[in-house]
């Protein structure tokens, strides 16, 4: 059965956006149909997987403004991906109007979960990037995911933070998904080489236990190089810990007990 995850932080420049390609990427390497679903005005993940976000004709704000969204106008505006198997409903910069536009929808909330709802048999997993903030499109993205992955760098801000997000989950399951679940804390960005970076890290584990995915994704050039390039570390360089990691990453989200 098809799972959604929203890969979730209200906080930016944490890695949101690589985490959702690099982790879509290597489910693919897996075997598993991804769709990404963009759900960030600065579209990250759509240029990221190559794809031009100046030219699109239709975008996922289509969609959500769309009352009578049907099947068939979602499936014109997903996109293929170079690499086969691995799909996105892509963003642009008009998506930063979804906030106003929708504010006085009916049930606004859930309005990713019904347009998602007419297409997830199609894929093993669907993968949503959140803007780093709590606004209708987050919680659009909460509403409509079975999961949340929570990225997170090791660093003092990044880590106090951690506490209002996840009281901001805990809002959405008390009133208006109860089933959503948190799959794992994901540290990004992590240099074993200095001593606060183990000490966040040591802290997170305690106080989330075994949230705390096993793998940490570590800082390597390679990443960036990849992104600069608008591929997936995944096809992007098979020798390097970048790939390695999102490969351990993606065997643990394959293993979760929902």
């Amino acid at each position: 059965m098809s799972k959604i995850i929203s890969i979730f932080n209200q906080k930016g420049g944490i890695g949101k956006s690589t985490t959702t390609i690099n982790l879509g990427a290597a489910l693919v390497k897996q075997g598993k149909t991804v769709l990404l679903v963009d759900m960030d005005p600065q579209a990250n993940t759509t240029v990221g997987v190559g794809i031009d976000d100046e030219e699109l004709e239709y975008t996922v704000y289509d969609l959500l403004i769309d009352k009578k969204v049907k099947k068939e106008s979602i499936l014109e505006i997903i996109q293929k991906t170079p690499y086969e198997g691995l799909e996105v409903i892509p963003s642009d910069i008009t998506l930063s109007n979804a906030e106003i536009t929708l504010s006085n929808a009916m049930s606004r909330e859930t309005i990713l979960n019904r347009i998602l709802g007419e297409i997830k048999q199609n894929y093993d997993y669907i993968l949503i990037d959140c803007p780093p903030s709590l606004g209708l499109l987050s919680i659009n993205a909460l509403v409509a995911s079975d999961g949340i992955i929570v990225p997170v760098a090791t660093s003092f801000f990044s880590m106090k933070g951690i506490k209002h997000l996840i009281d901001t989950i805990t809002l959405v399951q008390d009133n208006l998904k109860p089933e959503l679940q948190i799959i794992g804390i994901l540290i990004n960005m992590f240099d074993k080489r200095k001593n606060i970076a183990k000490d966040l890290k040591e802290q997170l584990e305690e106080v989330f236990g075994d949230k705390v995915f096993h793998t940490a994704i570590r800082i390597n050039s390679q990443i960036e190089y990849a992104q600069d390039s608008k591929t997936p570390i995944i096809y992007f360089d098979e020798k390097c810990n970048g790939y390695e990691d999102y490969m351990n990453l993606s065997q643990e989200v394959l293993k979760y007990e929902w």
